[in-house]
């Protein structure tokens, strides 16, 4: 509504929808050679790939360092086939071996001591493995058991990146693809400072989305130096569609555990935007954030309506306001018994989308009366001073680039309270 003005398979518990049992999702031949160029390495004498899948990345490093001993690593039993396919092999040294690449005495199992790889190349799976208490000792030996509020967090892309690292030589190279988590999730912020301050991070390219098939997650490529000297700062680029890259943005060790994403990085400045305009956060614009707490599933059963993602009213441009409908305001007996079971949005909240592909085209002002928002929604509370400004900023195209860049997730984007509240306006 508008108104005018005013092997392993054993230890998973989920995997991908579109990705093979193993949460795999095959990474092309022109992505691929992308990463193994960007790897400043002349003559690697032993190159490592864990998770090999398809091959493409062991393929790519065999094309450039025809003379290494290449080693693949995958629990698939029929990787090998695929390998065999690929031609490695022909004309390369390569050794194979049918094993669990999260293996914590992988070392003794395929003949590899810690610490002697030259080059290790990975496209680690997304999937989450049942918990094993050898991963602790991974990502100690990693030293990255200290980087988590939880060991449990870790994923497999934390695990394989902890694995590589073990087995990486001092001055050995890792390149990696990460999807978007490891790169801009504040849960991560820990394991992002502490790789930079053990290791040269010398590079995070942003991968255009769709490079996978049939997924939209966003993916990196990243590029690191194994004990080469704490990293001062990042370079992060953008690739597009046709393979090109953007100009390098230069991101100091600070910003850098924070978000490493060229998306966010890259976005105009307040004073760039505004001119003289005094910038302030969201945060100190606001005096409250209330997220919804009735989950999708339970929407229906709930006796009073529930302002969901649905709701929301298509953009009618900067001259009009986005209102919740009538039908969604309750009366104040409903509002009290309503309240002690689900958290509302009071007249003058700004409401924003928390989830979805295109949180940032969502946006509404509640007028009408309280009302009931689902667990998917952030209802921003704040004052005359601020509230018509805040509005017109979500409504601009800068407003929606901020909200944009500043979500995250690997295909399900989400916003967080926290970096809702750091963004300037």
């Amino acid at each position: 509504m508008t108104a005018s003005s005013g092997g392993l398979r054993q230890y998973l518990t989920q995997s991908g929808q579109c990705s093979d049992p193993w949460g795999r999702y095959y990474t092309s031949a022109e992505i691929s050679r992308s990463l193994i160029e960007r790897i400043e390495a002349r003559k690697p004498k032993l190159v490592l790939e864990l998770g090999s899948g398809a091959g493409s990345l062991c393929m790519a490093a065999a094309n450039r360092w025809r003379d290494a001993q290449l080693v693949t690593v995958d629990v698939d039993l029929e990787a090998p086939k695929r390998l065999d396919v690929g031609h490695i092999g022909r004309d390369t040294k390569h050794i194979h071996f049918v094993h669990d690449a999260l293996d914590e005495a992988l070392s003794d199992k395929i003949g590899l001591c810690l610490g002697t790889v030259d080059v290790a190349v990975c496209n680690p799976p997304y999937i989450r493995p049942r918990w094993r208490c050898d991963f602790g000792k991974i990502l100690e030996d990693a030293g990255l058991s200290g980087a988590l509020a939880s060991l449990r967090d870790a994923g497999a892309d934390l695990l394989f990146l902890a694995q590589n690292l073990r087995l990486l030589r001092p001055n050995g190279k890792l390149g990696l693809i990460l999807p978007d988590g490891l790169v801009t999730a504040e849960r991560f912020s820990g394991v992002r400072k502490a790789l930079m301050r053990q290791h040269k991070l010398e590079q995070v390219i942003q991968l255009p989305r769709g490079v996978f098939k049939n997924t939209e997650a966003q993916t990196y490529l990243a590029v690191l130096s194994k004990m080469a000297g704490e990293t001062e700062q990042v370079k992060v680029r953008q690739m597009k569609h046709g393979g090109c890259l953007s100009a390098a943005i230069e991101v100091p060790q600070d910003l850098g555990a924070k978000r490493l994403d060229y998306s966010f990085h890259a976005r105009p400045s307040v004073q760039a935007r505004e001119g003289t305009v005094q910038p302030i956060t969201i945060g100190a614009a606001v005096t409250n954030v209330v997220r919804g707490t009735i989950c999708s599933s339970a929407i229906a059963a709930f006796p009073e309506p529930v302002f969901h993602l649905g709701d929301f009213a298509e953009s009618a441009g900067q001259q009009a306001a986005r209102i919740v409908p009538k039908r969604f305001a309750l009366g104040k007996r409903s509002a009290t018994i309503a309240s002690n079971h689900a958290r509302l949005a009071l007249p003058g909240d700004i409401l924003l989308a928390r989830v979805g592909r295109k949180l940032e085209r969502h946006l509404a002002l509640v007028v009408h009366g309280p009302c009931v928002i689902s667990d998917c929604i952030f209802a921003l509370r704040t004052t005359d001073e601020h509230r018509e400004r805040l509005y017109r900023f979500f409504e601009s195209e800068a407003g929606r680039l901020a909200l944009a860049t500043s979500a995250h997730g690997v295909a399900a984007r989400f916003l967080s309270k926290t970096n809702l509240l750091e963004i300037e306006f």
